[in-house]
């Protein structure tokens, strides 16, 4: 065998061999992102399981505490409208429990504001409610594109509802008295929105990591 045909057998033996293993990485960084999700839609699922159920706060705090803090663990940066509900779902009640005695570490009192802020989230436009319109995430950035949260309008960050478009949410949703931008802000989260509840797109506003729309109430026939 000639030294140029060695050359080309050695070259061609290396392709062949760094094929395999190129491929491999690949579906080993697919499966990953694979299995991150079924995990997280598992815990979302679960956790809204869990706040739908009829018992006692206490006892759905208790019931959501473990899946609640894998989830923000796992999922939250991924997902932080899901995080902001689930973590006022985990929150006391001002009202679920006697009041904190005045020997409390003052260094726990900054944090009590928030704490009841974020408690027991009403229902957006539940029969009775004061809300009139609020903020939703229309859909997140994650892992290069965008994770739509509403059905009835073909979204993305050069097409966004235009005022009067009705949506219907695909996953339970918070509402914000204003739009987040970075970091949410616990204070501004006002009620939350079921899956499969309907809204009216008021107005809307792009971002970087998610796009927003001000909605109101809206019926689904």
């Amino acid at each position: 065998m000639t030294p140029d045909n060695l050359v080309k057998l050695l070259q061609m033996t290396g392709a062949a061999l760094a094929i395999p293993a190129a491929a491999a990485g690949t579906f080993a960084a697919y499966q990953s992102y694979f299995s991150s999700d079924v995990t997280c839609q598992k815990l979302r699922s679960n956790i809204i399981a869990v706040m739908e159920r009829n018992v006692a706060p206490e006892t759905k705090r208790s019931l959501l505490k473990k899946d609640v803090t894998e989830f923000d663990k796992l999922c939250g940066e991924g997902d932080p409208d899901a995080r902001a509900i689930f973590q006022a779902a985990v929150t006391e009640h001002p009202g679920d429990a006697a009041h904190a005695s005045a020997a409390a570490a003052p260094a726990h009192s900054g944090s009590s504001p928030q704490r009841q802020q974020t408690a027991a989230l009403g229902v957006f436009g539940a029969p009775g409610s004061k809300e009139h319109y609020g903020w939703v995430a229309l859909s997140r950035r994650q892992a290069g594109s965008w994770v739509p949260h509403f059905d009835g309008y073909s979204i993305s960050d050069t097409s966004l509802p235009p005022p009067g478009t009705i949506l219907s949410a695909k996953m339970m949703q918070p509402v914000w008295s204003e739009p987040q931008a970075g970091a949410n802000d616990p204070t501004k989260l006002q009620s939350r929105l079921p899956t499969g509840a309907c809204v009216r797109v008021l107005a809307t506003r792009g971002g970087s990591g998610r796009l927003w729309a001000e909605v109101a109430p809206a019926s689904c026939s």
